[in-house]
């Protein structure tokens, strides 16, 4: 069942007061300058931080129906691996994380941070693999919506297309909508939510914010998980033996390895072919199973 945490986070430099203490304001002062790839509307720009945090206030009150600018789905690490250091993922999920078996340089680099301004938004959807997932709000609050799986059939279509919470129900869609339970939960700063596997679920930033997540894998569903683990870890130490480097979480070659498709000498060799060679490329969110979407925000919660 999805659970919310409190006192978790209290021994991370990254939310006790003190010179790595994340905000807003702090991000913009220490690494304003990097670029992040911002999403807008399935469509990637980039802007620097400071550029995107300094035109939340524009982008709240972009007309109704206008897609909100969303850093969503950063993998951080890649741009400031000094970030890692300013937190611990919680005992309570990581004491038996099947992940952590692997090497370092072939763990799932399911690790992102999000940041937006009210409004931002992470689809309903199912995180990628069906792995379990914590997000910890570092600034602001969401409010999460969340369906048990045995509720998926009633919100869910051929094709992973989901009901838009933001939008009236659909019945010629999704006749049976109203069948599917929702259990609702305002996170607030400090705070960490479980999202177990399989879940459903929706994010929606209530003010300014960032949140951290990660997605684990218990060993109680290795077998499960396995049927992507091994074919993830062979592709992705066949590419690092080739390139002479470890992958990137960014790289287009490391999605093609999350998601599946055949790898082949030339891909190595250019990161654009790979891209196109990726039947799985379309995943708009690397956090979600085939899915475009969060937190994870098809993520890495959202």
């Amino acid at each position: 069942m999805p659970v919310v945490l409190t006192g978790a986070m209290d021994g991370w430099p990254a939310w006790k007061v003190g010179s790595r203490k994340w905000s807003l304001q702090w991000f913009r002062q220490t690494y304003g300058n990097v670029v992040c790839p911002i999403d807008i509307g399935g469509k990637k720009t980039t802007m620097t931080l400071d550029e995107y945090i300094s035109k939340f206030q524009e982008y709240e009150n972009l007309p109704a129906g206008s897609s909100t600018p969303y850093l969503r789905t950063w993998y951080f690490s890649d741009d400031i691996p000094e970030l890692v250091e300013d937190f611990s993922p919680p005992d309570h999920f990581h004491a038996n994380d099947m992940f952590e078996n692997l090497s370092p340089d072939l763990r799932p680099p399911f690790r992102w941070l999000f940041f937006g301004p009210k409004g931002t938004e992470s689809k309903l959807h199912v995180d990628i693999w069906e792995t379990d997932a914590w997000l910890g709000m570092l600034e602001g609050e969401k409010l999460f919506t969340l369906y048990h799986p045995a509720h998926r059939k009633y919100i869910e279509r051929e094709e992973n297309e989901w009901v838009d919470l933001l939008k009236p129900p659909n019945s010629h869609k999704f006749p049976d909508q109203s069948k599917a339970v929702p259990a609702q939960t305002i996170l607030k700063a400090g705070e960490i939510i479980y999202i177990p596997r399989k879940w459903p679920h929706h994010a929606l930033a209530l003010s300014e914010s960032i949140s951290l997540t990660l997605n684990f894998a218990p060993l109680c569903v290795r077998k499960s998980i396995l049927k992507h683990v091994v074919p993830y870890t062979r592709n992705r130490a066949r590419c690092q033996m080739v390139l002479g480097r470890r992958l990137k979480a960014s790289d287009n070659l490391m999605q093609l390895c999350i998601h599946g498709g055949t790898i082949k000498y030339g891909d190595m060799c250019s990161d654009d072919a790979a891209v196109a060679r990726n039947p799985m490329q379309a995943a708009d969110d690397p956090a979600a199973s085939a899915s475009p979407d969060e937190d994870g925000d098809a993520a890495p919660v959202t």
